[in-house]
């Protein structure tokens, strides 16, 4: 149990996430994006493993995997997609 590296691994976890999603998410490339959030979920499921007492391997492996693939999946439900919108706005004479 390591409470303080297990808090801190949740925050900045939750803080690269938050910059990612609200700052990011239209800036970077679609798979720069993911793989950000990934690590995200990731560091979110650390975190909350090491401020836990006698923590089994198996529940390591079931969250840093759910984690790892449900956080992105869930920016993309909530945020849209991310990277630049590939939209071009109709001329005067498409009306």
């Amino acid at each position: 149990m390591s409470t303080g590296a297990g808090v801190v691994t949740i925050a900045g976890a939750s803080a690269l996430g938050l910059l990612t999603v609200f700052v990011l998410w239209r800036r970077v490339p679609a798979g720069a994006a993911f793989a950000v959030m990934a690590s995200c979920g990731v560091g979110v499921a650390v975190g909350g493993l090491l401020v836990q007492d006698q923590v089994g391997t198996v529940s390591w492996v079931v969250a840093v995997v759910v984690l790892g693939v449900i956080t992105p999946v869930h920016a993309r439900l909530v945020f849209g997609p991310p990277g630049r919108a590939h939209v071009v706005a109709a001329g005067p004479g498409a009306a």
